[in-house]
């Protein structure tokens, strides 16, 4: 199952980390297995803080083992090797409408069950 989470109207980039992170705790006790994290790729400045700050925290919690792993929108293509992994798990990320054209503005997450 996918989430999609929208943290781009979150009023500052910790408060979006706060929430991803409880998402993140909320669906490693149910049947989500991929986060679409909405974050904005930074066109009017907000959105660049809130991407930097997440994946910062994505990056923490994938060394603390809280996660699998996150794949930014910019990198999710074919010739990312995680892509067959989370689309034989997910098939429907294949068409997803957040994932199209290397969106820099999402970033998924594979939850860790």
């Amino acid at each position: 199952m996918i989430k999609v989470l929208n943290l781009k109207e979150s009023i500052f980039p910790d408060v979006a980390v706060c929430e991803l992170e409880k998402e993140i705790e909320i669906s490693k006790l149910s049947e989500i297995n991929v986060i679409i994290a909405i974050h904005g790729y930074g066109s009017h400045g907000k959105g660049g803080e809130i991407k930097k700050e997440v994946n910062k925290s994505l990056r923490m919690l994938k060394n603390k083992h809280q996660i699998i792993d996150y794949i930014k929108g910019e990198q999710w293509s074919e010739v990312n090797e995680k892509y067959f992994e989370l689309t034989k798990l997910e098939p429907e990320l294949i068409l997803h409408p957040h994932l199209n054209n290397l969106n820099s503005g999402v970033t998924l997450i594979w939850v860790k069950k």
